[in-house]
């Protein structure tokens, strides 16, 4: 049985809480910075993410950071550094998904959904509002638009996660 993620519950909620507010606006998207640790940090600034995600225009945020960025309205956001997901269960490896070559831990919960990349050198939190991603549908295609950035993120030793 899957359980909740704990990490998940409170980053990718207040995650949502952020971008839920600020959807409408015409100016920077807030979204909360991770504050990843130095080596985290070092490969999440050197990502070179696209100027454009299923169409979807980038944006601004606040605050400007390498950490996080935004596309389109209502923002689709990434934030680079975001803790190790925890798992109560340590059921973590049964509810991986590799979709492009990458992996992926989708947090257990509605709306928008939550996707955590795991076994790189920094966990990449993809937050996806349901407009792009309904109920019931994968997000595979829409996550396989990051895989040229993310995939030059180093890996960590197969296994660890």
């Amino acid at each position: 049985m899957r359980r909740p993620l704990k990490r998940g519950a409170l980053l990718g909620s207040a995650t949502a809480a952020i971008l839920a507010a600020t959807a409408c606006s015409g100016g920077p998207v807030r979204v909360a910075e991770p504050t990843p640790d130095p080596a985290a940090a070092q490969a999440c600034r050197e990502l070179r993410l696209p100027a454009e995600v299923d169409g979807l225009q980038r944006r601004e945020t606040d605050p400007e950071t390498p950490y996080v960025a935004v596309w389109g309205s209502p923002p689709l956001a990434l934030r680079c550094g975001v803790p190790r997901p925890s798992d109560p269960d340590s059921g973590l490896i049964e509810r991986v998904v590799a979709i492009d070559g990458l992996e992926w831990l989708p947090e257990e919960s509605d709306q928008p959904r939550v996707w955590t990349l795991v076994g790189r050198a920094a966990y990449v939190e993809v937050t996806i509002p349901p407009k792009y991603a309904p109920a019931g549908s994968p997000p595979g295609e829409l996550l396989t638009e990051f895989t040229p950035a993310l995939d030059k993120l180093p890996k960590k030793p197969e296994g660890q996660y």
